[in-house]
């Protein structure tokens, strides 16, 4: 083990789980930007900023990608009906399907991984990710304010 600066750490890690999800959650018709889009839209929708911001994508990044699902017939474009000037993206029936199936995915990953660590350790990790996936949404709220 080598002492490595933390700018380093979060670059493996980012690596290390990116290369992961390609081969355990993906498969040939789900890129990891889709597995991952698709993973984030709740059943009451998301709107197109909230997506394009959880994604850290630009807005036409963002519209290409749903125009691509949309494509795929795995996501549908509506109006809020609270504010109609909003438009939501919500997953259709196959959409959840294939949400369905990400989410197992990444939990028999998640189970796997959480397996080859001793018993002694998991609630000291499982901790450790709380409180490290704590401070980097703190980070990016932080991050995103108006100031």
């Amino acid at each position: 083990y080598t002492n490595m600066e933390f700018g380093e750490l979060l670059k493996s890690f980012l690596l290390n789980l990116q290369g992961l999800y390609r081969t355990e959650v993906t498969s040939n018709s789900l890129s990891l930007p889709q597995a991952l889009a698709m993973s984030i839209i709740p059943d009451r929708g998301i709107n197109m900023s909230t997506f394009s911001s959880t994604l850290g994508i630009d807005n036409s990044t963002a519209t290409r990608m749903v125009d691509r699902l949309i494509k795929k017939k795995w996501v549908e474009k509506e109006k809020d009906p609270y504010d109609r000037r909003v438009i939501l993206v919500r997953l259709t029936e196959i959409g959840t399907s294939i949400q369905e199936e990400i989410e197992s995915n990444i939990d028999v990953l998640g189970d796997k991984i959480e397996s080859t660590v001793s018993m002694d350790d998991r609630d000291e990790v499982r901790e450790i990710l709380s409180s490290f996936q704590w401070t980097l949404s703190k980070y990016i709220l932080d991050k995103n304010k108006i100031v």
